[in-house]
């Protein structure tokens, strides 16, 4: 992200597509922890995100995908090739 670790909640709602509401629900039911994941600036009007805070949520509250979500195909590497099949043309 560019070296940035915090940003302005208005430029992440920008960003993600979030809105501040949702931002304000989280804190308040607990999801995101105010001065960990939302930080208020005395004297300044908009909170800041921290993004290290909020990568390191995504990243431990993530659901994993499936090998058939991924286009994984574990199958095909018990498949014969088809590679070298039939007779050369000369």
């Amino acid at each position: 992200m560019s070296g940035l670790e915090c940003i302005p909640l208005a430029a992440y709602c920008l960003m993600t597509g979030e809105t501040a509401e949702k931002i304000k629900n989280r804190v308040k039911s607990g999801i995101w922890r105010q001065g960990t994941h939302v930080i208020k600036i005395p004297g300044e009007k908009d909170s800041w995100i921290d993004l290290t805070e909020v990568n390191q949520w995504v990243r431990t509250h993530a659901i994993p995908l499936t090998d058939e979500e991924l286009g994984i195909n574990w199958k095909a590497l018990d498949e014969p090739s088809p590679v070298g099949k039939g007779k050369r043309k000369r």
